[in-house]
């Protein structure tokens, strides 16, 4: 049986460039065993490899990538797009009966989020990829009469031929948060720095590291200083993923306390590194790291909780190495890269996008 032809278009396909641009990337390394693989980029200015495939950039111009989606999409078998917004491209070939599939994330399809070009870019989808079952149950909400929908939880690029156990870590009380800076601040950058000084009454070597961008990034600087506890603070802005991982290998502890989350690829690719999690309870945070097993879940009402639980991990080192452990051991099982290519392989099949597969027809990994 020949190979399909897929395309797969998205916003962004370079790395670093967050975590909907990586789910993109994840699908393209997955489906390059199975499938013809072409990778179109709105918001790329330059080509770049993802695997074997060389991606086409598209400097923002809207207007030229819908005309290349168009022309694509009618060659191929199907279209993976990276989430609703990038699908509405597919509009103008409604008549053409041309088949496509989507990601949904979170916050993007929850009620009273859900706009209504993205509802209906996914009501026209042969396929919704949802990345948990708590984005399967926000968008069941939203759209209760939906019957394409197909959870896959996602994974890290890295996969077990990357990552050993133990990794080398320094002897520092290192909190790591990576993460976006919006205007409510919804991933929980403003509990960690309410719970910071009671944190480090006990820990007065701790230091609480912010990694990330957006438009609220001087505000997160500005609060920061704003705390008694200021001088163990750090917010460094967005770093290139290369100074991420060295992080990793420094940090005793990855906390985000966020409300919106959809899945939580950082959480998989801190416990690729053997890293405990801090998640808050609110949104599908545990779906990746159950609370008392990989770290804990705290409320994000509830600072001292916080602290309790950041200060547990940094004092009590067979605490540290038991959730450390079990952190890589459930990347491991269930988010290394070739554990996402199987399951979402699964889903695929499924869906009609691949044909039907076993697991064992399968290669390790080269990401080629």
């Amino acid at each position: 049986m020949s190979r399909p032809e897929i395309q797969v278009a998205a916003q962004f396909l370079t790395a670093g460039s967050g975590g909907i641009a990586r789910c993109a990337r994840l699908t393209i390394l997955a489906l390059a065993s199975e499938a013809r693989i072409s990778g179109l980029a709105v918001e790329d200015h330059a080509p770049t490899a993802v695997g074997h495939v060389q991606t086409r950039p598209f400097g923002g111009n809207r207007s030229a990538f819908v005309a290349a989606n168009t022309i694509g999409a009618l060659k191929s078998d199907w279209t993976i797009y990276d989430f609703a917004g990038t699908a509405r491209a597919h509009g103008p070939l409604g008549l053409a009966g041309r088949p496509y599939a989507l990601w949904a994330h979170g916050l993007e399809v929850w009620p009273g989020h859900l706009r209504d070009d993205y509802a209906k870019a996914i009501r026209g989808a042969k396929a919704v990829f949802a990345n948990s079952a708590h984005t399967v149950r926000r968008l069941a909400e939203s759209l209760p009469d939906l019957r394409s929908v197909h959870e896959c939880q996602l994974g890290t690029e890295a996969d077990l031929s990357d990552r050993r156990y133990p990794p080398p870590r320094a002897p520092e009380r290192l909190v790591l948060f990576v993460g976006r800076n919006d205007e409510l601040f919804a991933k929980g950058q403003d509990v960690l720095i309410a719970a910071w000084p009671a944190v480090v009454s006990e820990t007065p070597e701790a230091i609480l590291c912010f990694v990330g961008g957006g438009e609220r990034l001087d505000r997160l600087r500005a609060l920061a200083a704003a705390s008694t506890a200021a001088a163990s603070i750090r917010v460094l802005g967005p770093l290139s993923e290369a100074e991420v991982e060295r992080l990793h290998r420094r940090a005793r502890l990855f906390a985000m306390l966020s409300r919106v989350e959809g899945f939580g690829l950082v959480f998989a690719e801190a416990m690729s590194h053997g890293v405990p999690v801090l998640t808050a309870d609110e949104d599908a945070s545990t779906e990746v790291s159950p609370d008392g097993e990989t770290g804990f879940a705290a409320s994000r009402d509830d600072p001292s909780a916080v602290a309790l639980a950041i200060v547990s991990v940094l004092k009590d080192d067979r605490l540290f190495d038991r959730l450390s452990r079990n952190a890589f051991e459930r990347w491991s099982r269930r988010f290394c890269f070739s554990a996402f290519r199987e399951r979402f392989l699964r889903v695929a099949a499924t869906a009609g996008v691949v044909p039907s597969f076993t697991a064992s027809s399968l290669q390790p990994s080269g990401h080629g």
